[in-house]
């Protein structure tokens, strides 16, 4: 996942400013929620691997709202 959104960072430009917001966040969230989920599992700290996966599932939900106005840019909307 942390190799993926750093690939996704490179991409080129999101097509409006809301699409750009919601899809950086999203990156944010994977990348920094990956990371703590990572380092809590060798850790073994249950709490904080428990906290990057929630990270994780608001970054699919912030990368849904960014797919969604990317959608609608390209079809005129």
């Amino acid at each position: 996942m942390l190799a993926e959104a750093a690939k996704a960072k490179k991409l080129g430009t999101i097509p409006s400013d809301d699409a750009r917001s919601f899809w950086n966040d999203a990156l944010v969230a994977f990348e920094h929620g990956g990371g703590e989920c990572v380092a809590g599992t060798q850790a073994k700290d249950e709490p904080r691997a428990s906290e990057g996966i929630r990270e994780v599932q608001k970054g699919i939900s912030r990368l849904a709202s960014a797919v969604a106005l990317i959608r609608g840019d390209l079809e005129g909307r």
